[in-house]
């Protein structure tokens, strides 16, 4: 039988060196824009991973990462396989092609232009908010392939990153119905709704025939991870993750 897991990459797989313990010893796992060593992979990590690979297992990557950088991962087991990036909203093939199925699928399903609009003028209210507070951080559209996938809010290391947003958010007092609010570390995502894992996840089961001839598998370290990971027929979690910290062991 085949197999594939569906798995999130940063905080799975991957870490920046401040969630691991100072004697830990520590490969570099993906870079900055600069090529700066940004994230890490463990010995047990890296002994899990080769699990997966040497059982067989298709590494789907599911990432909150836009294709762009998840290209800066220097772990080449995690980059052979198709691709589900930017929270869901791009498909990229393993020969590095954007999936055209699934942009026309995108395009046959949402008012793509009209939340083009919505996302503009959101995140220029999001930056006049940023500046009135006089906050260390920036909003911008994350786009790929024409699509204005989602708008990122970056703070500065070292912000009180969960007070920030909040100011953000209530300074700005814009109505949010639709959209999925994304919070990890210093970065809040607001994803409209055709950027989600999970229908990236469905739409690619569907590609592989993944109900009849393949075990499914996921991982995912945070609770916005959950419906994607729920696709899959056995479902791994890291002990110390958002998830396993809403758990009563």
């Amino acid at each position: 039988m085949k197999k594939v897991l569906f798995t999130d990459i940063d905080d799975c797989f991957m870490s920046t060196v401040k969630k691991f313990r100072e004697d830990e010893i520590l490969i570099t796992a993906a870079t900055d824009a600069e090529g700066k060593a940004r994230s890490f992979i463990s010995e047990k990590q890296l002994a899990l991973l080769e699990i997966f690979v040497n059982g067989g297992v298709e590494l789907v990557p599911v990432t909150g990462r836009s294709y762009s950088t998840l290209m800066r991962v220097t772990l080449d087991s995690l980059l052979k396989s198709w691709k589900i990036v930017s929270h869901g909203a791009m498909i990229v093939k393993p020969n590095g092609d954007y999936c055209e199925q699934w942009l026309e699928y995108l395009h046959s399903n949402f008012l793509l232009e009209d939340w083009s609009e919505k996302l503009s003028y959101f995140n220029q209210v999001l930056s006049s908010s940023i500046r009135d507070l006089g906050l260390s951080a920036r909003s911008y559209v994350v786009s790929e392939q024409g699509v204005d996938c989602y708008i990122c809010i970056k703070c500065v290391e070292g912000t009180n990153y969960s007070n920030a947003f909040d100011a953000i958010l209530r300074h700005s007092d814009l109505d949010l119905d639709e959209i999925k609010i994304h919070r990890n570390g210093r970065n809040l995502a607001l994803l409209p709704p055709y950027t989600r894992k999970q229908l990236a996840v469905e739409f690619l089961k569907e590609q592989f025939g993944v109900e009849k001839e393949y075990l499914a598998l996921s991982m995912g370290d945070s609770l916005s991870d959950i419906p994607f990971m729920k696709q899959a027929d056995f479902s791994f979690i890291p002990t110390k993750s958002q998830i396993a910290g809403t758990l009563t062991w």
